[in-house]
């Protein structure tokens, strides 16, 4: 049975979330964008170094580590690491709609009105949102249910995460912000549809014969 305080924050945060999503089309970020934007000095080495710590390429590593944790220990995958897999694949596929169809530059880089196949295919040139923040605060949200103990730890990486694309100058203040809320809702989302998803993921992995790829029962 699904929590019903789970159901009740999931309901805030969308209506946060479309909020937020309406004040950017609404325009309302780009006073505070701009004035941010002059604020912020120029993010050095080291922050280049912490903003790849959410990268495609970090986060497809962590959560590798997670699957062949998993498979040692229980021969199958957690419903941690799957439903965190989901999480980030699902705020991922919102991340490159929503830079297409709002098609903001970057701070410094020209507006461009590129076809929909070139946009797909220049999607990262676009702003809104910001795909580092929003894989960090997926994580933040699923770690901080694992090891609710240390949830300042995750989200005050998600936060540095964050600052680090407003000091590397690659992200706007709507763009961060947007992502951050982003985040836990995807990751909601994925905990209250686990019992429709879940159930095709295991006729998939049934059908192709990788018991390995399984996921444990509930508890």
């Amino acid at each position: 049975m699904v929590d019903g305080k789970l159901k009740k924050r999931f309901l805030e945060i969308t209506v946060l979330l479309m909020i937020l999503l309406l004040l950017q089309i609404l325009g309302a970020f780009d006073g505070i964008n701009r004035q941010i934007e002059m604020f912020f000095p120029s993010g050095d080495f080291f922050v280049g170094i912490l903003t790849e710590t959410a990268s495609s390429t970090a986060v497809a590593i962590y959560l590798f580590v997670f699957f062949v944790h998993d498979i040692l220990e229980i021969r199958k995958l957690s419903r941690f690491s799957i439903n965190l897999a989901v999480g980030l694949a699902v705020s991922m596929l919102i991340v490159g709609a929503l830079k297409v169809l709002f098609a903001q530059p970057r701070p410094g880089e020209a507006q461009v009105h590129w076809s929909l196949l070139e946009s797909l295919k220049n999607v990262d040139y676009f702003a809104f949102p910001s795909g580092h923040t929003a894989r960090a605060a997926v994580f933040a949200y699923f770690l901080s249910r694992r090891w609710k103990k240390l949830w300042p730890l995750w989200w005050g990486w998600a936060l540095a995460i964050a600052t680090s694309r407003l000091l590397l100058h690659v992200h706007w203040f709507g763009d961060v912000i947007f992502s951050l809320v982003l985040g836990p809702w995807a990751g909601m989302l994925v905990e209250l549809t686990e019992s429709r998803w879940l159930a095709y993921y295991r006729l998939v992995v049934g059908k192709l014969k990788l018991g390995v790829l399984d996921v444990e029962q509930s508890t």
